[in-house]
């Protein structure tokens, strides 16, 4: 039922994305799915990909470089969306007690 050799042509223990990582994100999203935050779960799954996509496509472009430049600014940028999100996150809160009251 089950081939141990046809799995292993499929090539499974060299894929890119890491059993592990996908695991993490699952354990991160389901409990806010579950708890219905749903600026918590675009913002993991934005990090999440952010990540991904410096594994699959940064990494050899960084060490081809030769320099540190382009990290920075790419970790700069993800920073940079965080901190915006973050920030109109509480001014969203701050305007929404302001109409309240």
């Amino acid at each position: 039922m089950l081939d141990v050799d046809t799995l292993l042509d499929l090539g499974l223990p060299n894929q890119l994305i890491s059993v592990w990582q996908v695991f993490l994100y699952v354990v991160i999203m389901v409990p806010l799915l579950l708890f219905q935050r749903v600026k918590l779960c675009l913002l993991a799954t934005y990090l999440f990909a952010y990540y991904l996509a410096f594994l699959i496509y940064w990494g050899d472009f960084i060490a081809g470089a030769g320099s540190m430049v382009p990290f920075a600014v790419y970790a700069l940028s993800g920073l940079a969306i965080v901190v915006l999100f973050v920030a109109s996150s509480y001014s969203e809160q701050a305007e929404a007690k302001k109409n309240q009251g």
